[in-house]
């Protein structure tokens, strides 16, 4: 991983999206595949910014995602699959949090206008 670059850790069938993106991607089947990977790379103590598919990091005990999360070089994100549903959490405030965690300040967005 290079400094100025995004590394996703996704599954399989989502690569091909992210290489057209122009990001680094690390493949992983299971959560088990996906911790080894995240703990890899933050070993590596490269800086930029580690994208893991939230689905892998579920299973994760509070206290240990938490700890990847505080992790500021590398950033750590947790990248939403967009298909589960969060009554509780726009996706508005997803995206803004993720961002506020990447670039270390809080960004907000317009009104969102319903029609």
């Amino acid at each position: 991983m290079s400094s100025d670059r995004v590394t996703v850790v996704i599954p399989a069938e989502l690569e091909p999206g992210f290489l057209l993106a122009g990001a680094d991607t690390v493949v992983a089947g299971t959560t088990s595949e996906a911790v080894d990977h995240l703990a890899r790379l933050l070993d590596a103590e490269a800086s930029g910014v580690i994208a893991v598919y939230q689905p892998f990091l579920a299973e994760l005990p509070a206290d240990q995602l938490a700890a990847y999360e505080a992790s500021v070089s590398p950033v750590v994100v947790l990248l939403p699959s967009g298909l589960e549903e969060h009554d509780d959490v726009s996706h508005r405030t997803r995206i803004s949090a993720m961002l506020s965690r990447a670039v270390g300040y809080h960004i907000t967005f317009g009104e969102e206008v319903v029609r």
